[in-house]
């Protein structure tokens, strides 16, 4: 495919919390940290158990914390560092421009080869780009049409990295 097509979007604090928060859910969803959720959820069992049988009140407390902490609070905490971090620095709101092709994604002068790109993840918000160094976020509307959508989706896919 020798189509080149053109990315328009302005990358703000507010987008970059957004994609953060898409590729926690995706990470959660999609990785062995899930395992550990229900590693808790089997400690608060042996919890409710021992609570029961031996009045050991203090194992149910702890694990019913983990529990609460893993599924709810870690997003929670998460959002709150990030949100500060962004609070400290200055609210930016840059327009940037990619021209994406077979050989990567450009940017100024800069190339992102295909190469040392990860993974591409599909969003029903947009399309997620992971690097070595970066983590670029493409919300629908950074694409001129559907079809650029598609076609950027198919440049991923030729490259191994959807």
């Amino acid at each position: 495919m020798s189509k080149s097509i053109v990315l328009s979007l302005e990358w703000s604090n507010l987008l970059a919390l957004k994609a953060s928060k898409l590729y926690y859910d995706y990470d959660m969803k999609n990785s062995a940290k899930r395992y550990i959720g229900w590693f808790f959820i089997a400690m608060m069992q042996f919890g409710v158990v021992g609570a029961l049988k031996h009045d050991a009140f203090g194992l149910l407390f702890i694990a019913t914390l983990l529990v609460v902490y893993w599924y709810y609070g870690r997003w929670f905490f998460r959002q709150k560092m990030l949100q500060r971090f962004y609070d400290k620095m200055p609210s930016v709101s840059e327009k940037l421009t990619f021209k994406v092709d077979t050989t990567g994604l450009y940017h100024a002068q800069t190339l992102i080869p295909w190469e040392e790109i990860i993974k591409v993840i599909v969003f029903d918000d947009g399309i997620l780009t992971q690097t070595h160094d970066t983590t670029l976020f493409f919300q629908n509307s950074a694409f001129e049409n559907f079809e650029d959508r598609k076609c950027y989706l198919e440049m991923a896919k030729e490259q191994g990295k959807l």
